[in-house]
């Protein structure tokens, strides 16, 4: 048997070195020892030990961070680190107990519980080495009285749900302001500014890039200068101040977000595909979009609307919709399905603004009205024909219990996602917005000096330079028709909140712990939607076998048809038979088939997926062979309408 990465002596020299450098406060290159270690020894059985260092890394780092979005973002990571093994469901209870009580989130005070049934059932295996298993049983020893009273809150937070929201913890952070000069030597400086000579102030934009890296050296050393010309040397090779770089082991330069964004998507995304292409969740059209906007969405005269597509039928083809809705349909006088037509609209123009309407909550809708209209015997090509299978009108032909039906499912849907990824992005923006500047710095044709932006003598708003372009001048002419009448210079000379003071740094340090911190988020996320699609295979296909389910009834509705009541096959027991023909299969197909022909017997509330033996579900199925047809039928129908409603409420939630 291989022998553990613990028990190689260098490994731990570097995990001892790891914990000094973040007790000296070097948190970047603490982070950066644990993630090279990490991915050197990912698949040692005792990887799991370095997961819950980095963990408990951000977690301290969240404990000291002021921002509370960057500290959202660091404990977000340390979820991600102790959900790496099930060993570490204790750790990743209380992570996920946090997250919940910041956001208010019963789906994470669900998945502390779910967490914590999962660590009563964890053993911890024999072959890891001493040093772990001694870690592991005082981590559990240390943990066993706050987890059984996080595990009692967490229950009592998800009950609470039911009855009123819950609250969050969460708030916006505006960063201090502060300055190593006092607003009386700041106004002198002004004063003394604005008394220079128009040439004075034109000559002093212009920087010496000699005598500038003799400054930096007496204050960074040689190791700062080194790295100033090294940036220079950048600046003048790629004519830009800013850069990406992607920060996996491939480091590659980059020129813009964009292209940062498209590498890393197809160099580096092989571990977040979740589903092919065709698996996407299609988001609704544009054209379905306008028509769900633009509609007057009032209730129509069903009757004689009816009877106009019966009997009228070339005149309704006449009709020249705009926008896919037309004002010859007749409308009632029904001021109840005229509220509710306005909340439905209401409803679904903000998850088209929101950009999470999927094209499957449509496809789901335009459902009410063809069966609605087919019981009134029209047919889907007369609907087709009277325009109203594109249109979001035909809803309006419905009948109050059924826009009540719609408008209940709608309002179960947030059109927010609760999971903290908006503090993750906001973290991620502050430290963006720390990097932003307005001014520009160009060189001269002799790369001697650094020429400062001409707009900073005087008073004017500019926008943002994000871009960092560099370009050549001649400062003389640059600078001759510059007035100089403001003093917009000494805000910038003197706005310390947007210099980074520790210069001196390699670039992989740069930012490297918020870095680690929301690619992890970005996995955990991903994680997150991993489990929703293996819901939504799951839940599509009971859906596949549910309706094998009911097309046997419909088969037998058929055959009845031409035998006398006496010579009829109650539905259960042909199921039954049916379940007796595709026991012996063992497929999954079958499988799914008995688990919908049991719950349907038994008149569950939801599909199960409790994957009984074959032939205990089988028993189960025979106890309930002589069913009443009725209720079977009733048991059917149920069942659909709730996997319907589940499979839409996944598609929402993956596509927000």
């Amino acid at each position: 048997m291989k022998p553990s990465f613990l028990e190689d002596v260098e490994v731990i020299k570097l995990i001892t070195k790891s914990r000094e450098e973040f007790v000296k406060g070097n948190h970047c290159k603490a982070l950066e020892i644990l993630e090279d270690l990490i991915f050197d020894h990912k698949k040692d059985k005792d990887s799991w030990f370095l997961h819950i260092k980095q963990g408990t890394m951000f977690v301290k780092l969240e404990d000291i961070t002021e921002n509370p979005d960057v500290g959202f973002a660091y404990l977000v990571a340390s979820v991600q680190c102790y959900s790496q093994d099930v060993i570490l469901s204790r750790l990743c209870a209380m992570g996920f107990y946090n997250l919940a009580k910041q956001l208010g989130s019963v789906s994470y005070y669900k998945q502390c519980v779910k967490k914590s049934k999962q660590d009563l059932s964890v053993t911890y295996p024999e072959n890891t080495s001493p040093v772990a298993r001694s870690m592991l049983q005082e981590l559990k020893k240390d943990m066993n009285k706050e987890f059984n009273t996080l595990i009692r809150d967490a229950e009592r937070m998800i009950a609470g749900a039911k009855t009123s929201p819950l609250s969050s913890e969460s708030k916006v952070w505006e960063p201090k302001k502060s300055s190593d000069l006092v607003d009386d030597e700041i106004q002198e400086l002004r004063s003394y500014w604005m008394g220079l000579d128009i040439k004075i102030k034109r000559d002093f934009m212009k920087v010496s890039i000699a005598k500038l890296k003799s400054f930096v050296e007496g204050v960074h050393n040689r190791e700062g200068r080194d790295v100033f010309e090294k940036v220079l040397t950048s600046a003048k090779a790629d004519r830009k101040w800013t850069f990406w770089m992607c920060r996996s082991k491939c480091l590659k330069k980059l020129s813009s977000a964009e292209e940062c964004k498209n590498h890393f998507e197809q160099q580096h995304d092989a571990d977040f595909k979740n589903a092919s292409k065709k698996d996407m969740v299609q988001r609704i059209g544009k054209d379905w979009a306008r028509k769900i906007s633009v509609g007057a969405w009032e209730p129509v005269d069903t009757v004689a609307a009816v009877e106009m597509i019966k009997n009228r039928l070339a005149d309704v083809k006449a009709f020249a919709p705009k926008n896919g809705w037309s004002e010859e349909w007749p409308l009632a006088a029904d001021e109840d399905r005229s509220k509710l037509l306005k909340e439905i609209k209401l409803l679904l123009v903000s998850l088209c603004d929101h950009k999470i309407l999927p094209s499957s909550i449509r496809e789901w809708l335009m459902r009410f009205p063809v069966q609605h209209l087919a019981k009134l015997d029209v047919s889907e090509q007369s609907l087709i024909d009277s325009h109203l299978v594109g249109t979001p009108q035909s809803i309006c032909f419905l009948e109050s219990h059924e826009l009540n039906q719609i408008l209940d499912f709608l309002k179960t849907i947030k059109c927010k996602r609760n999971d903290g990824t908006d503090l993750v992005c906001r973290a991620v923006n502050s430290f963006l917005d720390h990097t932003r500047v307005k001014e520009k710095i160009d060189f001269d044709p002799q790369f001697s000096f650094l020429l400062l932006d001409k707009r900073l003598l005087k008073c004017k708003d500019v926008p943002f330079d994000d871009e960092g372009t560099i370009n050549v001048f001649d400062p003389n002419a640059h600078y001759a028709k510059a007035p100089a009448q403001g003093d917009d210079i000494i805000s910038w000379l003197t706005d310390y909140n947007s210099v980074d003071t520790i210069f001196p740094r390699p670039i992989r340090e740069h930012n490297f712990g918020i870095w680690v911190a929301v690619l992890k988020a970005v996995q955990f996320t991903f994680s997150f939607l991993g489990k929703k699609y293996a819901k939504k295979y799951l839940v599509l296909d009971y859906d596949a076998a549910l309706t094998v389910v009911e097309n046997l009834c419909m088969s037998e509705d058929e055959r009845r048809k031409n035998l006398l009541e006496d010579q009829w096959n109650k539905y259960a027991s042909l199921l039954c038979d049916s379940c007796e023909e595709r026991v012996s299969e063992n497929s999954i197909t079958a499988n799914f088939f008995l688990w919908a022909v049991r719950d349907v017997l038994q008149g569950a509330s939801h599909p199960t997926f409790d994957f009984l033996d074959s032939e205990d579900c089988m028993n189960l199925i025979r106890q309930r062979k002589s069913l009443g047809d009725d209720i079977a039928l009733k048991s059917i129908h149920h069942l659909k309408s709730v996997v319907t409603h589940k499979v839409c409420l996944m598609l929402i939630f993956i596509t927000t």
